[in-house]
């Protein structure tokens, strides 16, 4: 009985050493609000956005260029929110920030694997709206909700993990 509990003790050490970051699919909150981006379709994006965000939700409606440059880029390949997004499939690794607020890093098609190979402990997050895009969710009336409209993704962000 000592021996298997000792056994079950090591195979729980070896299994958290070896834990990786791992990355999941979008779900249909993000899904939703990514699809906004992608369109380029400031005003929706802008009626999506909380109450609490009607200061960036009013910016967005007057065409910020500042602002529209950081979300959805001039053209293809610029460093953008949009640029980003629009590499499926998307890699999502997510950072709880409380039971009602988290964090979204979201990667293009395999660059998530190509920063944190096999056996990884932390994750490396790569350049922000390069290999990433960061975007901050709050749920509200039991439903997530994009907060900031991917505009963290332009502020260095602490590694997760």
């Amino acid at each position: 009985m000592k021996r298997l509990a000792l056994v079950t003790a090591l195979c729980g050490l070896a299994v958290s050493a070896c834990a990786t970051t791992t990355c999941r699919e979008a779900d249909a909150a993000e899904r939703a609000a990514f699809g906004q981006i992608v369109a380029g379709h400031a005003a929706g994006l802008a009626d999506s956005l909380p109450p609490e965000s009607a200061a960036l939700a009013a910016r967005l409606r007057s065409e910020d260029p500042a602002l529209r440059n950081q979300i959805f880029g001039q053209r293809m390949g610029d460093h953008s929110v949009r640029t980003v997004l629009m590499q499926p499939p998307l890699c999502v690794l997510e950072e709880r920030v409380s039971s009602s607020e988290r964090i979204s890093y979201v990667f293009p098609d395999g660059r998530f694997q190509t920063l944190n190979p096999q056996g990884t402990g932390s994750a490396n997050l790569g350049m922000p709206a390069r290999d990433h895009a960061r975007c901050h969710f709050r749920l509200i009336d039991g439903q997530w909700r994009l907060t900031d409209a991917c505009t963290s993704t332009f502020q260095t962000p602490v590694p997760v993990g």
